[in-house]
């Protein structure tokens, strides 16, 4: 297999929004799939002419409301694709803990059964939001999301073709243990300042973080936070890179993330390289691992990921 090139992409950090918030409707669904699934919440956008769907898999500690609502917009003016997302099985507004099987297997460093019921609501809230076009579809992840994009796409595979896996900040590059894990969390939540002052200036923006802070908050247990820090804490995401067929994959990382390393990052990007998968391979100057949280840089990203050129 021919080795394919990946184009090695610097994002100098800009103070300008690459573009004015799109209006694109976005609706909330609260999911009751039955067969014993807790109740989550989801997220469908639904841009103007939508060709295909763009599968979002957010991050830790993530609630549904304005903050997310934003960035679905943006993606789906990005990619004129349906954006859905659901909160994470175990960490949702409602509180209910992942099934204790699927919590076994996260223990043991195995976070498939754990993508495949993320997967169980993604389609509910399709069904939900009308959604039934998946012949073109995408992934994102962003963190902990990484981790769950890339172990649902066997299954993903089985709706429609995915055209591309985007994975920005992907934390189990890594094999380190749980208190390393949560020292690089703390070095890189120190930065959070950083990236929330690159808002200042964008009055809507603000406004959708002030929003944010009146919606509930995530809850988790004890035992749910062990089993996501042991998916995390594992190089699991690096080995099935490896193992999955994938047409394109564009990853990114900021230049300061104590989370996503520069030399396991590094690592992943060569061997997609050496397995002939095509894509960007970014670094966002200047911003640690909470990238995701400057509005600048996540339109400049989104653009560079997942934008036409």
């Amino acid at each position: 297999m021919p080795e394919a090139v990946r184009p090695q992409l610097s994002l100098r950090f800009e103070w300008r929004l690459a573009r004015r918030r799109p209006a694109i409707e976005v609706v909330r669904h609260t999911l009751r799939p039955g067969g014993g699934l807790a109740t989550l919440d989801a997220l469908v956008a639904t841009p103007p002419e939508p060709k295909g769907v763009l599968v979002y898999f957010p991050g830790f500690n993530t609630p549904l409301g304005p903050w997310e609502t934003a960035k679905c917009q943006y993606l789906a003016d990005a990619t004129s694709m349906h954006v859905v997302l659901s909160e994470i099985p175990g960490m949702s507004r409602y509180g209910h803990p992942i099934p204790k099987a699927v919590r076994s297997d996260m223990l043991r460093r195995r976070p498939g059964p754990w993508a495949e019921l993320t997967l169980a609501y993604i389609a509910a809230a399709l069904e939900a939001g009308g959604v039934a076009e998946t012949e073109h579809m995408q992934a994102l992840g962003y963190s902990t999301g990484c981790s769950l994009a890339a172990a649902a796409l066997p299954a993903l595979a089985g709706w429609g073709p995915i055209e591309g896996l985007n994975l920005v900040e992907p934390v189990a590059i890594s094999r380190r243990n749980l208190a390393s894990l949560h020292a690089h969390n703390l070095a890189d939540f120190g930065r959070m300042p950083v990236a929330l002052a690159t808002n200042l200036g964008h009055d809507w923006v603000m406004s959708a973080y002030r929003g944010q802070w009146r919606e509930p908050n995530v809850k988790y247990s004890a035992s749910d936070l062990l089993a996501i820090a042991t998916v995390l804490a594992s190089e699991e995401l690096g080995r099935r890179m490896d193992e999955v067929e994938l047409a394109r994959c564009a990853l990114a990382r900021g230049s300061r993330s104590s989370l996503c390393r520069r030399r396991d990052f590094e690592a992943v990007d060569a061997s997609l390289a050496a397995h002939g998968v095509p894509g960007p391979t970014i670094t966002v100057d200047g911003l640690g691992h909470q990238l995701w949280h400057s509005f600048p840089a996540l339109t400049q990203l989104i653009d560079a990921m997942l934008g036409e050129g």
